[in-house]
C-alpha cells in the first residue's frame, strides 16, 4: 500500500476493526472518508523542514488548510517515512525529553587539555619530540569527542493523540536544528486548536472517530500494535 495514499483503506479492513475484541462494544462502522476525508488535502497552510546534518536526517512538515499534517523523513538521501496525520485527534500538549552525553563531553575537555599542555611543554622544552605527538593526538581526540558529543547529543519534542495518548509526531532536534525544531512548535499547536475547533459536539461520537484513527496510524506503521492496544484502552475507560 503506498504511503501517498493514507486518506483511502479497504471497507474489509473496517470491517475487521469493527470486530476487534480490543475495540468491546463500540461500534466502529462510519466510514473512514468520514474521519480523513475523502481527497488528500491540498490547500497547503505553511511548510516546515529541518536537517540533523550531524547524523544525516533530515524532516519536512506540510500543515494543510484542511487541518491535515503531513510528515516526511529522510535519512541520507533514503525517504525512511511519510504519513499524514488528522489534527482533530492531536493534543496541544508536548513531552520534552533531551539527551546530553557530558562523559563524552568530559572527555573531549580531556583531550583538549592533554593537547594544550603538550603544545605547552614542547614549545618552552626540547622535548618537543615526544610533546608534539602528544599534542596532536590529544587536538584529534578532543576533535572526534567533539564530533561524537554532537552526534549523540537531541532533545526530542513529541506531540500525542489527544485521548488516547499515544506519540505520533516527534520532531528530534540536534546541536544544528534544536532552535528550528523550537519554533515549529507553535505553529503546529495553533493549527491543532484550529482543527479541534472544528470537531462533532457529540464526545462519544468524536472518541469513535479518534478510536479509528489510532487503527488507521497502525496500519502505516507510525504507532504500534502495543501502543495501539494501550491507546483504545485509554479510549474505552471515557465511555463509563
Amino acid at each position: 500500500m503506498s504511503l501517498d495514499n493514507t486518506a483511502t483503506m479497504s471497507a474489509e479492513y473496517f470491517q475487521q476493526i469493527a470486530t476487534d475484541e480490543t475495540t468491546e462494544h463500540i461500534s466502529l462502522g462510519e466510514d473512514f472518508a468520514v474521519l480523513a476525508g475523502a481527497e488528500e488535502p491540498e490547500k497547503i497552510k505553511e511548510r516546515f523542514e529541518y536537517r540533523n546534518r550531524t547524523c544525516g536526517k533530515r524532516a519536512e512538515l506540510i500543515l494543510y488548510e484542511e487541518g491535515f499534517l503531513r510528515v516526511r523523513e529522510w535519512q541520507r538521501k533514503k525517504r525512511v517515512r511519510d504519513y499524514l496525520l488528522s489534527l482533530r485527534f492531536m493534543g496541544t500538549e508536548t513531552t520534552v525529553t533531551r539527551k546530553l552525553p557530558m562523559r563524552v563531553l568530559q572527555v573531549a575537555a580531556g583531550f583538549a587539555g592533554v593537547g594544550a599542555l603538550s603544545s605547552l611543554i614542547a614549545w618552552l622544552s626540547t622535548w618537543d619530540a615526544f610533546f608534539i605527538p602528544a599534542a596532536v593526538a590529544g587536538v584529534v581526540g578532543a576533535v572526534i569527542s567533539t564530533m561524537l558529543f554532537l552526534y549523540l547529543a537531541n532533545e526530542k519534542i513529541m506531540f500525542s493523540t489527544a485521548s488516547g495518548g499515544a506519540v505520533t509526531l516527534t520532531l528530534r532536534g540536534t546541536a544544528d536544528s534544536f532552535k528550528r525544531c523550537r519554533a515549529m512548535v507553535p505553529e503546529i499547536q495553533r493549527a491543532i486548536e484550529a482543527a479541534q475547533a472544528k470537531n462533532i459536539q457529540n464526545r462519544s461520537d468524536y472518541l469513535r472517530q479518534e478510536m479509528r484513527e489510532h487503527y488507521r496510524l497502525r496500519e502505516f506503521g507510525v504507532i504500534d500494535h502495543d501502543v495501539c492496544s494501550v491507546a483504545t484502552r485509554k479510549i474505552l475507560s471515557e465511555f463509563g
